[in-house]
């Protein structure tokens, strides 16, 4: 099942795409977001907004428009909704997730009483603006790579979590793990601590104990630092033949190291039973040279901790 591109590119997509399942269709995506979203209130409404409580006499009807101050990928929407809605405001959607919007766009129209907008105007905010970041800048690094097979993905450095990685798969990224949980990632602490036992053998071993749990995850994959250890991890993915994807990560290497491990593996017959990860240093600048190395995946911590936010406004009217 690893013989050729289509299938690898089939893989990808089934070890690391699970963004189809962050919506309010699914339970335990909609019981978290309810605890977001309700500790979110607590810790900026608290006991009240006193500045509407002294300014406002009544709780009059109004109307506010949610624009883009900026061009971008809109993120959020179905999850601010439902917010919105939550604390009794009607919410008329004029885009919806994943689609592009220009400066000046109207992307929601709120109506209802002017307190319950002010109190919920700033949350929903930060969670559009910041989902919708996210995503702007995955569908630019995905524009980046048409005409490769290479896709962008996130890692697990998610302030917001599932906010972040529905973001990502909004701008047509992969979500990778949503968290410790999902699938198993050896890392180097985990090789490490191996070491300290003794354990000679610890690429073969940690996989061989990972294998065990090969049914209850998504993929199992182990970071490498070199040409020797990725060339072991593929060929104990070999030997072990698992129905679950296995991945290589090629960690912090450059794409020169990347050709010719890609190279070794072929020669040696291990190409065709992992996947290949590039994760460490990718940045916009050099995305493209990881790309040209055929790397399956590339993943970066910055589509999540570092993207900036798109600009929206909220103008409230009579």
């Amino acid at each position: 099942m690893w013989t050729d591109a289509l299938d690898r590119q089939k893989l990808v997509e089934n070890a690391y795409q699970k963004g189809e399942e962050l919506n309010l269709n699914n339970r335990d995506y909609l019981r978290w977001l309810e605890t977001f979203f309700d500790k979110e209130s607590a810790d900026d409404v608290g006991t009240g907004d006193v500045t509407s409580s002294a300014v406002l006499a009544k709780n009059k009807p109004r109307r506010a428009f949610l624009k883009a101050e900026g061009s971008g990928v809109i993120g959020g929407i179905e999850e601010v909704s439902w917010f919105l809605r939550k604390h009794n405001l009607e919410v008329k959607i004029c885009t919806e997730d994943g689609h592009g919007v220009l400066k000046g766009e109207t992307i929601l129209e709120v109506y209802g009483g002017q307190k319950d907008i002010l109190a919920t105007e700033r949350i929903g905010l930060n969670v559009l603006q910041r989902m919708s970041g996210i995503a702007t800048e995955t569908k630019r690094l995905t524009d980046l790579l048409k005409g490769y097979e290479t896709r962008v993905a996130a890692t697990r450095k998610t302030p917001l979590r599932y906010l972040d990685k529905k973001a990502v798969f909004l701008g047509g990224g992969l979500t990778h793990r949503f968290g410790l949980w999902d699938s198993i990632l050896i890392k180097d602490n985990h090789l490490e601590a191996l070491k300290s036992d003794g354990i000679k053998d610890h690429i073969e071993t940690a996989i061989a104990k990972a294998s065990a749990f090969a049914d209850k995850v998504g993929f199992i994959e182990i970071e490498t630092t070199s040409r020797d250890e990725a060339v072991r991890a593929a060929r104990t993915f070999k030997q072990l033949r698992l129905k679950k994807p296995c991945v290589v990560m090629l960690d912090n290497m450059k794409p020169v190291e990347i050709v010719e491990i890609i190279e070794t593996l072929r020669k040696a017959g291990l190409y065709d039973h992992a996947l290949l990860e590039a994760s460490g240093a990718i940045t916009p600048e050099n995305i493209k040279e990881y790309a040209r190395t055929e790397v399956d995946v590339v993943s970066l911590g910055y589509l999540t901790h570092s993207a900036r936010v798109l600009d929206l406004s909220l103008e409230m009217r009579l």
